[in-house]
């Protein structure tokens, strides 16, 4: 069976006044009057990283810290925390690199069950929440249960994160929302755009060779049927796929455009074999 930690870390129901896990908020809070009453900024990031469950390298929090157990708590290169951060950590919270949280800023991964008489129980759970690279939370932000923010977002002073969110964008709000894109993602967009609209003007024009192309194999089919020849011409079209396999001038398209025209010609004796059938 699970023991209550590792219910509590799953994200499953688990009672919190479970003697293993109250030894460990106990060990915790000690280890938080620690860090926040240490001056000297070297030693305060020493003891982080010896309670964090992952401290890439650098870390700078202001105090005060608080957190449940601190081994939930991973944070990636170059972390900054100001004043007053609270990390609910029942269940894992994780930061990317270069993250900055601003004063006061709250991440709740623990929640309870909605049902009263399961709250009144004492069962608890979480969820956990992962932050990525280049993350600016604004001051007293909340981030509930569950959430993950993609790389470079940056939240709104005051916001409350209920969901999840993309890569490269701006919340703000209760419930938060976007409210602007960050032009890296408006720059990315705009270039895949550009990508497809050549797609599509070189799509017309192979439109318009196949359309040719068809109409030449729809003569040689009528000259088969003639002559009574078989669709299929395995030597012709061997001889096909190696022109074209010579024609190709960069290696890492050949496999892509000989199985192309392998369709093309598959799809070219079909329409052979229902002419010839029609006749």
């Amino acid at each position: 069976m699970k023991s209550e930690k590792e219910k509590m870390i799953a994200g499953e129901l688990y009672f919190s006044a479970d003697p293993e896990l109250e030894v460990e908020r106990a060990f915790a809070r000690e280890q938080m009057a620690l860090i926040n009453q240490e001056k000297d900024n070297a030693i305060r990031e020493q003891l982080l990283k010896e309670t964090f469950g992952s401290v890439a390298n650098r870390i700078y929090m202001e105090p005060n810290v608080r957190f449940d157990y601190g081994y939930n708590i991973s944070v990636g290169k170059n972390f900054y925390a100001n004043f007053d951060v609270t990390l609910l950590d029942v269940c894992p919270i994780t930061f990317g690199d270069n993250c900055m949280v601003a004063p006061n800023v709250q991440l709740y991964t623990a929640t309870h069950p909605l049902h009263p008489v399961k709250r009144n129980s004492g069962l608890e759970m979480g969820q956990p929440i992962t932050i990525g690279d280049n993350v600016w939370l604004g001051g007293g932000a909340i981030i509930l249960p569950g959430v993950t923010l993609g790389d470079n977002v940056v939240v709104g002073a005051g916001s409350v994160v209920t969901k999840s969110f993309p890569a490269n964008v701006v919340l703000a709000g209760n419930p938060a929302s976007v409210i602007q894109e960050l032009a890296v993602n408006i720059e990315e967009k705009e270039t895949l755009a550009k990508r497809r609209n050549q797609i599509d003007a070189i799509d017309q024009q192979l439109v318009k060779l196949l359309e040719e192309r068809m109409t030449v194999v729809a003569a040689i089919s009528e000259e088969k049927r003639l002559k009574k020849l078989a669709v299929l011409d395995s030597n012709r079209e061997l001889e096909v796929l190696e022109t074209v396999r010579k024609t190709i001038k960069e290696p890492s398209f050949e496999e892509a455009i000989l199985a192309t025209f392998r369709d093309l010609m598959k799809h070219s004796r079909t329409f052979q074999t229902q002419q010839l059938e029609e006749k």
